[in-house]
């Protein structure tokens, strides 16, 4: 009796659990897209009163808050207006090892003039970041939560 209950309990228990902790697969559907638009380029920003040039996202430094939703397919469209390679990696997301963002490793990077569409279900909710991969981008702006 004492094992019943503990199996009953034990599959009760799987509804309170994320979907990707329940043997590495996707349970439920995925809802409609939701379509973000980033562009990474130089941006004149004023820092302590000084003007200055950075590499922002979308014109700002730290680029836009990105909110997601546990349970939709998410497109984020990045453009890269600058005239080196690109990328921007979402930390510590769970997603398909092409989407994630680093260039030579799990894709080729973001040409100066093209945009990359990441696409990928979101698995978990929670606080993250995203920022760049590609030479010191990452301390010149290209960076967000």
């Amino acid at each position: 009796m004492r094992t019943a209950s503990a199996f009953g309990a034990s599959m009760g228990m799987q509804g309170l659990l994320p979907s990707y902790s329940l043997n590495g697969q996707s349970h439920g559907s995925h809802a409609a897209s939701n379509s973000i638009h980033l562009t990474i380029q130089e941006s004149p920003v004023t820092i302590g009163g000084k003007n200055t040039m950075a590499t922002a996202i979308n014109g700002t430094v730290p680029g836009p808050l990105v909110r997601l939703k546990e349970g939709e397919n998410t497109i984020l469209q990045v453009t890269n207006r600058l005239k080196e390679d690109s990328s921007i990696h979402w930390h510590g997301l769970i997603l398909p090892y092409e989407m994630d963002g680093v260039p030579g490793l799990s894709y080729d990077g973001i040409q100066p003039g093209e945009t990359f569409a990441y696409q990928f279900p979101v698995e978990q909710n929670g606080t993250y970041w995203y920022h760049s991969h590609s030479g010191l981008q990452e301390q010149t702006g290209v960076y967000g939560p």
